[in-house]
């Protein structure tokens, strides 16, 4: 069953758009970049409305926490298509960290790819290589 999506108070009514201090930034790892690239274009156009008006907005309300090896990691489930994501609240910034399908029980499924990259340790490469470039420096 879906979880409705919160509604804070910084979440614009219904027409509105959120003002650039409301909205998450939302950033990719190299990764999530490719991944999207190998998307078909109509799956791209879905990807590019959740990202905007879901993601930015409330990723939250939107999303659901992954468990396990993937802990502080949100999915949001569009098709049978997943987008795994992790949420900075301090800096507003999502960082999006993969896209796929989710085939079950393959060894493709999103959430066994991305568990090996964790493992691997280049997921936290990339998303400090991301949180790098909008860090001020010190």
């Amino acid at each position: 069953m879906r979880q409705k999506p919160k509604s804070p108070a910084r979440v614009p009514a219904a027409g509105q758009k959120p003002s650039i201090e409301e909205a998450f930034q939302l950033r990719f790892t190299p990764d999530a970049a490719a991944d999207i690239q190998s998307l078909h274009g109509s799956i791209r156009d879905q990807l590019r409305k959740v990202l905007e008006k879901k993601l930015a907005v409330n990723p939250e309300g939107y999303g659901l926490p992954l468990r396990g090896a993937l802990a502080n990691f949100w999915k949001h489930e569009f098709g049978n298509h997943r987008v795994i994501y992790r949420i900075y609240p301090q800096l507003r910034v999502v960082a999006i960290c993969s896209v796929g399908i989710r085939k079950q029980g393959d060894a493709a499924d999103i959430y066994r790819q991305l568990e090996s990259v964790a493992k691997s340790g280049r997921l936290a490469e990339q998303l400090a290589s991301v949180l790098k470039k909008i860090l001020p420096e010190t």
